[in-house]
């Protein structure tokens, strides 16, 4: 869990985001290392507490409030013979050229190279006449 701050009107719990770097107006901010500090560029987050504490912002229309995110589990596919629930492994993107299942090839969030750990099978897919398997995964922190 991570203690971080974000736009007043995106803290809700439940809401999925994805921390893309700093903005201009974070760099000379007093709250930069709570904000922005904890977090990873590129990687997915999920407000699961909203803290009764705001901050004023000029990023975020006014306000931002405290939050507790977690990385969440993420869909991707995967090649059938390392699709083992509850196995860790080195992510290796499947080769996969249907856009349709960009989302799902290279879920933001995750990075090719990343430790994660298969929390379910979901099933099968198929993509460029191949069958790949579509699995929730966490990401494993070093």
């Amino acid at each position: 869990m991570v203690i971080t701050l974000v736009g007043e009107k995106l803290a809700k719990p439940g809401l999925e985001f994805i921390y893309y770097g700093p903005g201009e107006p974070c760099k000379t901010c007093r709250l930069a290392r709570v904000c922005i500090g904890n977090l990873e560029p590129g990687r997915r987050y999920k407000v699961i507490k909203v803290r009764n504490i705001e901050h004023p912002c000029p990023l975020h229309e006014g306000k931002v409030r405290v939050v507790e995110v977690v990385e969440p589990a993420i869909e991707v596919l995967m090649e059938p013979r390392y699709a083992i629930a509850g196995s860790k492994l080195t992510l290796r993107f499947v080769d996969c050229n249907d856009p349709e299942k960009l989302d799902l090839v290279r879920p933001e969030g995750l990075f090719e190279g990343d430790t994660v750990k298969i929390i379910e099978i979901l099933g099968d897919v198929e993509c460029n006449g191949r069958k790949f398997k579509l699995v929730k995964v966490m990401r494993e922190k070093e």
